[in-house]
């Protein structure tokens, strides 16, 4: 989620959202920033020192004055879209606004609404939220000497949280040689409400796929600005966690994207979830409507634009506990235009931008949710609790997972849930994601370990998190996102944050990931698919392990196993269906057949 000029792409990145209403006033406001940019490209005034500390550097809406310091040029805060406010509230992002003088690029612009909790106590944001931020491993633009390979962030959270300002790219930037950029995309109701009373009302019929809209235009944007800053436009990397890897895997199979990145880096995606269409995800959305007052379709979107945002928020009822909840509660849909189907279908079908992808996880992803879940209890997760959670996510099969992952095998009710968690959401998704790219482009598989990671924004209070879901951020970015620190890193902690950042760096430069002084990173192949695992050396370091020791860690056989039997039982029960409808259809008609002889005869 290739390789075109950047100069087709600002007209292909125009076309893709000419269904929107305002696509005249876009093409108009990219047009006049094109001729604007390349009259100063030509004239050589991109970029300037203007005071000390200070760089002024052009893009296509006007002047940014950036930050150097340490070794690094930074650009906060530059919008990449319009704000997504008043009659652009529920549309595909339109253009950026233009300004005059120079727009000080040195602070973070706002964060995208989210709801408060203990996990996100100063990340509340506003409406007008679609800024990304720029990382420059150096102090000047006149040090180029070549263009940098260029990485850019979407952050995790659930699809409900988070931002691209809590992760600073600066360290990773200087690790991996490249120019990193995070994003800010529109959260939770405002990111990915999907209702068809918004598809009516869309030229292209589409609805609930703003949030990845929003990282589409930023791509742009990268697309057409990214060479002022040392940049090479034809070798962007796309590379996201948790919701932000599963938007990636989205976009590595959207139409819409193709052309914006040439390569791809999806972390700890819970693939094994579907995405569901408009009109699932609108079913599920009744109690929000009802407490917004906005249930008429007729009037819905315009009723809806006009609520105050925290109210909207607030009729969301957003939870972090996904345990409890049964899955994510706001999330990408099948539109038929971003996202034309599954992704795993797309990639099967070979209907997919075909750029190297790095795909990969933690070793026990689950341990963060189970975190979550025994903090909001205020207890340790119980048997009968675990139980009852298999039964509701796994219905008449759960005894059988229950037999896989026997209660002795582990070192409590909690640590059992968080394994099959990491075995059934994520491992087994990812395995059929990768095979499923491995015929058509290069991929690379990994796991990363550190069963001491520095703590992100969870702090278990019951189970120790080990190698959990967001336990490689710290290491990779050498930041914590939580807290806006330095990580306190050990010697080992430290020496994997270099490989990792390396790895990262080498294959947004080259579309592979090895390189001097790294162990050798083997590509998967439609006969092999090895595994490398990034680890510290107390956890055994960096090394391969192939696929059939990965799939006995993660019981993929069981897990292929009962995908396969819960297809064919949803084909059984389909089939009883259509049966018992063809039997009740046949006894009617011999009802109203005998009604007839009946009637004739008297």
């Amino acid at each position: 989620m290739q390789g075109v000029a950047s100069s087709r792409l600002g007209f292909r990145m125009a076309l893709s959202v000419k269904a929107n209403s305002y696509s005249f006033t876009l093409l108009a406001t990219i047009g006049a920033g094109c001729v604007a940019f390349c009259l100063m490209a030509h004239s050589g005034a991109l970029a300037q020192s203007s005071a000390e500390g200070n760089v002024n550097v052009q893009v296509e809406q006007g002047v940014l004055r950036c930050v150097s310091a340490a070794g690094s040029l930074k650009c906060l805060g530059v919008p990449y879209a319009a704000p997504p406010i008043g009659a652009l509230r529920w549309r595909p992002p339109a253009a950026a606004l233009g300004w005059q003088g120079v727009r000080d690029a040195a602070r973070f612009a706002s964060s995208c609404l989210q709801a408060k909790s203990e996990y996100a106590k100063a990340q509340e944001g506003a409406e007008d939220c679609l800024y990304l931020n720029v990382y420059v491993p150096r102090e000047t633009i006149a040090e180029a000497t070549a263009r940098l390979p260029v990485m850019v962030w979407l952050h995790g959270g659930g699809f409900v949280n988070g931002s691209g300002n809590v992760f600073d790219g600066e360290r990773l930037a200087k690790t991996a040689n490249a120019i990193v950029v995070t994003v800010n995309y529109r959260l939770g109701p405002f990111g990915w409400l999907a209702l068809p009373s918004l598809a009516a009302e869309a030229p292209d019929h589409s609805a609930g796929d703003y949030g990845l809209r929003d990282s589409i235009a930023a791509l742009g944007w990268v697309q057409r600005n990214i060479a002022t800053l040392g940049g090479d436009p034809q070798r962007v990397t796309l590379f996201g966690q948790s919701a932000g890897g599963e938007q990636t895997l989205a976009l590595v199979a959207s139409p819409v994207a193709a052309g914006l990145f040439q390569r791809a880096i999806s972390m700890s995606a819970p693939a094994s979830l579907p995405m569901p269409t408009i009109d699932a995800a609108a079913a599920k959305r009744g109690a929000f409507l009802d407490e917004l007052g906005c249930t008429d379709a007729s009037s819905q979107p315009g009723c809806l634009r006009s609520l105050p945002a925290q109210k909207i928020l607030d009729a969301a009822h957003i939870s972090w506990d996904l345990i409890d909840k049964g899955g994510l509660g706001w999330t990408p849909v099948i539109d038929g235009v971003v996202l034309p189907d599954q992704w795993l279908s797309l990639f099967q079908q070979g209907k997919i931008n075909k750029v190297p992808v790095m795909i990969g996880h933690t070793g026990y992803e689950g341990g963060l949710f189970v975190a979550i879940r025994e903090n909001a209890a205020g207890a340790p997760a119980t048997s009968s609790y675990v139980e009852d959670r298999f039964k509701s996510f796994f219905g008449p099969l759960s005894p059988v997972v229950m037999s896989i992952y026997p209660e002795a095998a582990f070192a409590s009710p909690g640590d059992r849930m968080g394994h099959v968690i990491t075995d059934a959401l994520f491992a087994e998704g990812l395995t059929r994601d990768r095979a499923a790219l491995a015929a058509q482009t290069p991929v690379y598989g990994y796991e990363t370990c550190d069963a001491d990671a520095p703590p992100s924004h969870v702090q278990p209070l019951r189970s120790k998190l080990g190698c959990a879901h967001d336990s490689d951020l710290p290491l990779l970015f050498q930041w914590e996102d939580f807290s806006g620190e330095v990580p306190k890193l050990t010697e080992d902690q430290l020496s994997l944050a270099k490989v990792l950042g390396r790895y990262w760096g080498n294959f947004a430069a080259s579309g592979d990931p090895n390189g001097p002084g790294l162990p050798l990173w083997p590509r998967q192949t439609a006969d092999a698919a090895p595994i490398q695992m990034l680890a510290t050396a107390r956890d055994g370091g960096v090394r391969t392990i192939s696929a059939a020791a990965y799939a006995r860690e993660h019981h993929l056989e069981f897990w292929g196993w009962l995908a396969f039997l819960k297809e064919w039982l949803i084909f059984i029960a389909v089939g009883v269906v259509v049966a018992l409808v063809a039997v009740v259809g046949a006894l009617v008609q011999r009802r109203s057949r005998r009604r007839v002889r009946t009637a004739a005869a008297e």
